[in-house]
């Protein structure tokens, strides 16, 4: 279950005095789907993968630096002095991550994107949402934007940019619904994003072929990736149909895939797929990726 700390909980009225709980530094930034929704009660770790599976979540995006970009509320000053405020402002961050050409490819699938949400995660682990009437925990819609990809030209700079503005309707919720809040299952600070894979065969496709070996390598880097050798988690796509993988070894990143019988002219190809859904889980970890599809010698 989620636990909400109650020092951030917004009350009718004001209560300003007494012990207070600070903020600690934001170190990352968990997108999720507008409809994600967590109920604090049966909140699990199970449901969070689920939602990550379903390329629902994004997951904890670790930040490098990070500026606010607010648009203050504005006022009229009336003649008899008083003041009227006519709109609330917008919170807005400019936010930078000092990574490569392949993550700015990446980051730019996000550029005009009005289908996330944010929460924001501290250094304790804790992380900042929207609660709702209902008792519901989301993210605060957000709309996002990248930036121009800057590369380093002297000791400092380089990396790309994030502009993320939330919306007028998530203002209400940022400024008087805000909560904090932990789980007793996950540490969210230790919660990684969704890892691209590059999976590429080591040898053509040949007729009556029962395995096939696959190099696992992540997406931008070319570390091999171990550990992924459930074969429920992966599939065989055969002409646009799954099948199952019966067995998978792996050394150094370099898999074997055992399968049903290659046929000549068949398009083959092998991607992640766990319980349907795109995305392998494996601990706090997640990874997604398919091979190009290949016509069978």
């Amino acid at each position: 279950m989620l636990k909400i700390k109650k020092c951030n909980v917004a009350g009718l009225v004001a209560r300003l005095g007494g012990f207070q709980c600070d903020e600690g530094m934001v170190t990352g930034m968990i997108f999720a789907e507008r409809s994600v929704r967590f109920d604090p009660a049966t909140f699990t770790k199970t449901i969070l993968d689920e939602f990550i599976q379903q390329d629902k979540i994004i997951g904890n995006v670790k930040i490098d630096a990070a500026e606010d970009a607010d648009v203050d509320p504005s006022y009229t000053d009336l003649a008899n002095g008083k003041s009227i405020k006519n709109t609330i402002g917008l919170k807005k961050w400019n936010v930078s991550f000092y990574k490569n050409g392949c993550f700015q490819n990446e980051l730019n699938k996000l550029d005009k994107s009005e289908r996330y949400s944010v929460f924001l995660v501290f250094e304790d682990g804790s992380v900042l949402g929207a609660q709702l009437k209902d008792g519901m925990i989301k993210g605060f819609d957000v709309t996002l934007f990248t930036g121009i990809k800057k590369v380093k030209t002297a000791a400092e700079g380089g990396g790309s940019t994030l502009r993320i503005d939330l919306t007028t309707s998530a203002m209400k919720y940022w400024q008087g619904s805000s909560v904090s809040f932990v789980a007793d299952d996950v540490e969210f600070d230790e919660l990684n994003p969704i890892a691209g894979l590059q999976i590429v065969k080591t040898e053509p496709l040949t007729a009556g072929d029962t395995t096939t070996k696959l190099e696992v390598s992540n997406l931008c880097a070319d570390s091999k990736v171990s550990g992924l050798t459930t074969p429920a988690n992966w599939k065989l796509r055969r002409n646009g149909v799954l099948e199952a993988i019966t067995t998978i070894t792996e050394v150094e990143g370099v898999y074997t895939f055992t399968h049903a019988a290659l046929v000549a002219n068949d398009t083959v190809s092998f991607e992640t797929n766990q319980a349907g859904y795109p995305v392998y889980v494996l601990d706090t970890d997640y990874y997604a990726g398919k091979s190009d599809p290949e016509k069978v010698a």
